[in-house]
């Protein structure tokens, strides 16, 4: 069962997945358009899952499941991976995309994990940019408290700027 997205428990349960590249305004619409009508239907067991998604930044697809109503399985879990493997096929987007995204300015970029040294040596990077921290953002509460913070705080970059300190 879709859900607007606003409407959905802080506690519900997220996934987000970052796409390799900005989504355009058609994009985002046919994203939009099929997601909504795979959530519609999405089940766990055979009972209806309380779901929902929404798009951010032209860059993020969150996926937000309710589980006080009914927890979502493994295999549904799968078929909401499926969806966007899918959906990337159609659209021609990754939306797996494992680089490191953060602000600078109002503007979106990203760095490849392995360039990520060279980004904070070069100053592309700073202890105090916003980072998108998708790995460990597990429900609506932590998006809103803890999804964009400073580089410092990820515990794979923190080392990176201590040794800047010292």
């Amino acid at each position: 069962m879709y859900q607007d997205f606003e409407k959905m428990s802080v506690h519900s349960r997220i996934w987000i997945y970052q796409t390799d590249r900005l989504l355009t305004a058609k994009e985002e619409n046919i994203s939009s358009y099929f997601l909504k009508n795979a959530i519609e239907n999405w089940a766990a067991h055979g009972e209806p899952l309380l779901a929902s998604f929404k798009i951010e930044y032209n860059r993020f697809v969150i996926i937000a499941a309710d589980d006080a109503h009914h927890a979502p399985s493994g295999c549904s879990i799968d078929a909401s991976t499926r969806w966007l493997k899918e959906l990337g096929e159609q659209l021609n987007i990754d939306f797996f995309d494992r680089s490191l995204a953060y602000l600078d300015g109002k503007e979106i970029k990203t760095v490849e994990v392995f360039k990520l040294k060279n980004a904070i040596e070069n100053g592309l990077l700073t202890s105090e940019s916003l980072v998108f921290n998708n790995s460990t953002i597990q429900s609506i509460s932590q998006l809103i408290s803890a999804w964009k913070i400073p580089a410092f705080k990820l515990p794979f970059l923190s080392k990176y700027f201590q040794k800047q300190v010292a």
